[in-house]
């Protein structure tokens, strides 16, 4: 943290995270540091992408290669 910076809208959020971590007791400091580990290592995992999955969904004009009308002046 910046030693100038005191308010709290100059300050990131992990920027005051580490400040209030900080005024804690050592102890409490393990243990909010065991709980912080626990929540993030209880994320669920996510599902492995398939590719395919949107086939189907997705559909293009017939003349979608088509030159537009907007950039004749351009040609």
């Amino acid at each position: 943290m910046s030693p100038g910076r005191t308010h709290t809208s100059d300050m990131n959020l992990a920027e005051l995270l580490e400040q209030q971590a900080l005024a804690l007791p050592p102890e409490e400091r393990k243990k909010l540091g065991a709980k912080l580990l626990a929540s993030v290592s209880a994320e669920p995992a996510r599902r492995k992408r398939q590719a395919g999955s949107a086939a189907g969904r997705v559909h293009l004009a017939p003349d979608f290669d088509a030159p537009l009308d907007d950039f004749a002046d351009y040609s």
